[in-house]
């Protein structure tokens, strides 16, 4: 699959040179995320090669551009229709809310299990040098619903940035579920290791989202910190200071089922139940190097929370992030991180998790 990639962004780059585009021009779209797709009619026959955008794999609308339009975009002359803006609501309470899910079509998607929801604490953007021709706005910021995985620093996003995925549970699955013999030989167990992987330790190309409200409410009003001995906690955001954001998806191709998705018990890990994942209500659909952004093509909704919302939610952080009591897999992975605190190093221990 690589060695196809790289054969078509070379066909595309030696497109753009036969059109006269400038060297300097054309790495900024190749590192933008830009790339040559070829379909075929099955049919007719016919063929034809489009322009794609890798922030939104083969999602029309978002990503497949005629090249000479595309070239007279990146030349100055914007000849792309905007998408319409996403639906956006600021609410003040729990009520607002509770109005905005009872709308008849959202609570068809909630009744047969297809709206999903992603709390944080603001919006977040990022900006390439060539932003989407028909998503990027005035100022070529684009929204930003990355898997931690893809997410970047820099102030242009840029897809010649290797990202590495790490899996640091993998070389204690044997301690992790002790009672398994077929640990290392049974691939079905995958999507379970990456689960405990991205709620416990490290990022993937998974994306956190939750099929219950209070869970996304209490992400979108809890700041993530660290107090003075570098243990985590969650600290709610105080009224009047609001800046969070809830997300509702309602995923079509494929689809995120609640029946399909819904975390509510392991296949892999039965000894020590992760009970993190449990209580959070989560699923985690999976997202490739080629759509890297896709998720918001599925948006339903955007939730803004008002400066001054007022609601206490019915999640606390005890409840949300369980001591290792209560959470016998995250008491396993504690006690591995003090044996192997440099292999374990990016798990993360919260205050109070030991009490």
């Amino acid at each position: 699959m690589k060695m196809v990639r790289k054969m078509l962004e070379q066909r595309f780059i030696e497109i753009l040179r036969d059109k006269n585009i400038p060297e300097k021009l054309i790495k900024d779209v190749i590192d933008s995320g830009y790339i040559l797709r070829n379909f075929h009619d099955p049919f007719s026959g016919f063929q034809w090669w489009s322009v794609s955008d890798k922030m939104y794999g083969n999602k029309q609308h978002y990503s497949l551009f005629n090249i000479d339009d595309f070239v007279k975009y990146i030349q100055g002359d914007n000849v792309f229709e905007k998408l319409p803006s996403f639906t956006e609501i600021t609410v003040k309470n729990y009520k607002d809310i509770e109005s905005v899910l009872s709308e008849p079509g959202r609570r068809r998607y909630i009744n047969e299990g297809r709206l999903s929801f992603r709390g944080q604490v603001s919006q977040y953007t990022y900006k390439r040098k060539i932003p989407n021709p028909v998503r990027g706005d005035e100022s070529g910021n684009e929204i930003s619903i990355f898997p931690g995985l893809y997410r970047q620093k820099e102030d242009n996003y840029s897809f010649s940035i290797i990202q590495n995925e790490k899996r640091s549970i993998l070389s204690f699955l044997q301690e992790l579920e002790p009672n398994n013999p077929n640990i290392y030989s049974d691939s079905s167990y995958a999507h379970d290791i990456m689960l405990v992987e991205q709620h416990y330790a490290t990022q993937t190309a998974g994306l956190d989202i939750s099929f219950d409200i209070e869970t996304a409410i209490f992400f979108a009003t809890h700041k993530f910190l660290f107090n003075s001995d570098g243990n985590a906690y969650h600290s709610k955001v105080k009224k009047g200071e609001h800046n969070g954001v809830i997300y509702g998806f309602c995923f079509r191709d494929p689809p995120v089922k609640k029946t399909e998705f819904l975390i509510e018990n392991f296949d892999f890990f039965k000894t020590y139940r992760p009970e993190r994942v449990i209580r959070q209500s989560c699923a985690l659909p999976l997202f490739s190097d080629y759509e890297r952004n896709i998720a918001i093509t599925d948006l339903d909704f955007i939730i803004y929370l008002d400066n001054d919302f007022d609601y206490e939610g019915k999640r606390e952080s005890r409840y949300m992030f369980p001591n290792i009591k209560d959470d016998r897999f995250y008491g396993k992975l504690l006690e591995l991180k003090d044996r192997y605190p440099h292999l374990l190093a990016n798990v993360v221990e919260y205050e109070g998790s030991r009490d």
